[in-house]
């Protein structure tokens, strides 16, 4: 079996030997190249089966890639992946289960920071270097007793719900396709409307398909609470940016903390950067020092299933995107 893993040039993201030895102690006799030499990389694609590889940062060829069976991305969201490989008979797997921890714990670092109006304090410290109690500092919340509402409940909308409980706030999880079980979770609801207009906080862990395409727009927007506070860690182009920046210049809701966005890099003119209620991250949530172990974690579960011929955890539906 040959097994090509893409080591970015340049990221943040980069495989060592000890991840090789860990893919050959469940495949003993596997061939595995690890590099970020482009011609390198072209001339393995020709004798490649598996590949290992971020969605972005290599435009693969993946025509060469004749004796392929498997693709499996370092990132859990794999569109233009999925896109590409529709018609094959190649299977796609994400690395969907890498990022539940670090981005729960962003979320909740951007809750903090409304409910305890520390936007506002760091504001302050920064543009008028003024000691400022007064209502705009003073006006904060307590999470316990607060209602989170979750969009796109799945691995990572189940970490942040555990993270709520620990703040004894109640939570409210969409159901989509699939059944929710977890005690983390005191209501399911199919009701999109019953959530936007319950929540104190609203996180959008939606993946971008056709369906979620522009999904927070501005009927959604109005249907939420005016205290509400927006977190968007799923996909940029599942809210219509436009129908957002009106939101919160006209306080149809109270702010926003997004770490995705309809086009990025932010460009330097979107209203957003002037926007005193809006925390602002590059799209970073989802980063952590664990991030290349757990992939290869998550590859190496994949790969004895594939062994097996049992179902494979991570796969993909190339129709749906995920």
């Amino acid at each position: 079996m040959n097994i090509l893993i893409v080591n970015p040039k340049g990221r943040i993201t980069v495989y060592n030997k000890g991840h090789v030895a860990a893919i050959k102690k469940i495949l003993p006799g596997a061939k595995v190249n690890l590099t970020n030499d482009l011609t390198e990389i072209s001339n393995l694609l020709k004798t490649a089966e598996i590949i290992i590889t971020s969605p972005v940062g290599f435009d693969l060829d993946l025509t060469k890639a004749k004796e392929l069976k498997w693709l499996h991305s370092s990132s859990a969201g794999v569109t233009d992946l999925a896109r590409q490989l529709k018609n094959s008979s190649v299977i796609l797997t994400n690395s969907s289960g890498v990022h539940p921890i670090p981005i729960a714990e962003h979320v909740f670092g951007l809750i903090l920071m409304f409910s305890r109006r520390l936007y506002k304090a760091y504001r302050f410290q920064i543009e008028k270097k003024e000691w400022l109690r007064d209502t705009e500092t003073l006006d904060g919340v307590e999470l316990a007793g607060q209602t989170l509402g979750i969009v796109g409940y799945g691995r990572i909308g189940e970490r942040i719900a555990k993270l709520a409980k620990g703040f004894d706030m109640k939570v409210i999880a969409l159901e989509h396709n699939s059944k929710i079980e977890n005690p983390n979770v005191d209501k399911v609801s199919k009701n999109i409307e019953e959530i936007l207009k319950n929540a104190d906080f609203i996180v959008n862990c939606l993946p971008l398909t056709t369906e979620t395409f522009g999904y927070f727009d501005r009927n959604k927007f109005k249907q939420m609470k005016k205290s509400a506070f927006f977190v968007n860690i799923g996909r940029g182009k599942t809210v219509v940016e436009k129908d957002l920046i009106s939101a919160l210049k006209n306080k149809t809701i109270a702010a926003a903390g997004l770490d995705v966005f309809e086009e990025e890099p932010l460009p330097k003119n979107s209203p957003l950067w002037k926007l005193g209620n809006v925390i602002i991250s590059p799209h970073f949530s989802g980063w952590t020092p664990k991030y290349t172990d757990r992939v290869i974690e998550i590859f190496c579960e994949n790969l004895k299933a594939f062994q097996q011929n049992r179902p494979m955890p991570n796969l993909v539906d190339k129709i749906k995107g995920y």
